[in-house]
């Protein structure tokens, strides 16, 4: 009995090796030879001229595609250093315009003071002008009260609302008003003094207080008694919401008396108006 050979599952394979070429291409082959028939070497010529021609043209153009794609990208990296320098540049400029502003500041404080302390009516008016300027929040003040800290949540990326993981105007907006119904004198957030003319909100998922960005963790800084300040918050509308935010959201806050804050004066400039009915 035959045996089946081992490779006759491999037939078709090993008739492609055997003969790459179909018969009927092979034949057509030999009858062009034996008549003596080739195709052009003109034509051959012109074909490869013309590919050669056409492969130089796309080269070219994606030569030019990739320099002016390159120059773009220079014009833009250029631009964009530049504005970065501008943005410093005005930061440093602002930076000394507030150091220039709190020295005269101090300078202004110093004269009265001793304008108003040689005489008993003089230091009544001074004392209600420091009230006052403490709370309009046009100068400097320190005192015992309580610090608020928010940060967000640990991983704010892996919870159902990212964006509500997060720290945002509302909550900042939350807390200060807490804190004034618990009997605040004076707050500030990360060092921006908070004033009637004051704004807290966001901007491009960045928190602005008095137009300066800030960045969490977020210090909410109270003055105030240090005795009552706290549990009044904590019981209070700003507390409150900070339990829903931290069950609701995973916000860390923490909550923690003072003996001793000290609180810059705002940097909004502030309207006065003059005898011809206008702010200036």
């Amino acid at each position: 009995m035959a045996t089946r050979p081992r490779d006759a599952s491999m037939s078709l394979l090993n008739n492609v090796f055997a003969q790459p070429m179909d018969p009927g291409y092979a034949q057509a082959a030999a009858k062009r030879a034996e008549s003596g028939q080739t195709t052009p070497l003109g034509q051959k010529k012109g074909l490869s001229v013309a590919l050669i021609a056409g492969m130089l043209g796309l080269g070219l153009l994606l030569s030019a595609a990739i320099l002016q794609a390159q120059g773009s990208a220079g014009v833009v990296s250029a631009e964009r250093a530049g504005l970065i320098e501008r943005i410093r540049a005005q930061e440093s400029t602002t930076e000394r315009l507030q150091e220039t502003l709190a020295d005269l500041q101090s300078s202004i404080s110093e004269l009265e003071d001793s304008r108003l302390q040689s005489s008993g009516a003089g230091q009544r008016v001074r004392e209600e002008l420091q009230l006052l300027q403490g709370s309009a929040g046009t100068s400097a003040v320190a005192g015992p009260g309580v610090s608020v800290v928010l940060d967000n949540a640990e991983r704010p990326e892996e919870a159902e609302r990212p964006d509500m993981a997060r720290v945002l105007d509302l909550d900042l907006q939350q807390v200060v008003n807490g804190l004034w119904a618990a009997g605040a004198e004076a707050i500030s957030v990360n060092g921006q003094r908070v004033s009637a003319l004051s704004a807290i909100r966001m901007a491009n998922d960045v928190i602005l207080v008095n137009s300066r960005p800030l960045s969490p963790p977020y210090y909410v800084q109270a003055i105030g008694d240090s005795r009552t300040l706290p549990n009044h918050f904590s019981d209070g509308p700003g507390g409150e919401f900070l339990r829903s935010a931290s069950a609701q959201w995973g916000i860390r806050y923490s909550v923690r008396a003072e003996e001793s804050i000290e609180l810059p004066a705002t940097s909004v400039n502030l309207l006065y108006a003059n005898n011809a009915g206008e702010a200036s």
